[in-house]
């Protein structure tokens, strides 16, 4: 009977460990209006902007959250706010010859320690702190008190499968997690 559970206690632990590394998301669009007041706010007043913004609801296993998604200074941006409208991160998407030398570097590493073949699909700066000091990171550019890490989607081909992956990346380029991407029918369609 022992043995029985403790088989049953670890294959359900593993399971919740390999459920963990899957990211399952989804976006809806949704009006300014249905939208917290101090996210919107905030953001209105940080980028100085109030048309040509979207605003989503993004859901990714129990996480549920407010997303703007603009452009500002010819960059893509995309503030993630709580449900509570409590700012979660900042971030921009740039491309791969933008970012530092070392973290290239460092990805690069990583995917040929991992991969036979790798398509990086997308890559975002991802910028966290405190509001105020993300505030003065737009108006200013100095990046003092903020943690910069890295968010890549890429495809990773293995000698037994290929799969879409979201790696996340300190400020030198060292991953810090990886999980697979499961893209949800409404992220397939085709015109």
């Amino acid at each position: 009977m022992v043995k029985i559970s403790f088989v049953f206690w670890f294959m359900y632990t593993l399971s919740m460990v390999a459920n963990a590394q899957v990211k399952i998301e989804k976006e809806s669009k949704v009006m300014r209006s249905d939208v917290p007041s101090n996210a919107v706010s905030w953001v209105e007043e940080v980028f100085d902007q109030k048309n040509r913004m979207n605003w989503f609801f993004e859901t990714s296993g129990e996480s549920k959250s407010y997303e703007a998604k603009f452009y500002h200074k010819k960059k893509k941006f995309s503030v993630e706010f709580s449900m509570d409208g409590t700012l979660e991160d900042i971030e921009v998407l740039v491309h791969w010859r933008r970012l530092p030398k070392k973290v290239k570097q460092n990805i690069s590493k990583y995917f040929s320690d991992n991969f036979l073949k790798t398509n990086i699909r997308k890559i975002q700066i991802q910028y966290t702190g405190k509001s105020e000091n993300l505030k003065n990171w737009i108006d200013t550019n100095k990046s003092d008190d903020i943690i910069i890490k890295y968010e890549v989607e890429f495809y990773g081909k293995t000698s037994s499968t290929k799969k879409l992956w979201e790696g996340l990346f300190d400020k030198e380029g060292e991953l810090l997690m990886k999980r697979e991407i499961i893209l949800t029918p409404s992220n397939n369609l085709f015109f």
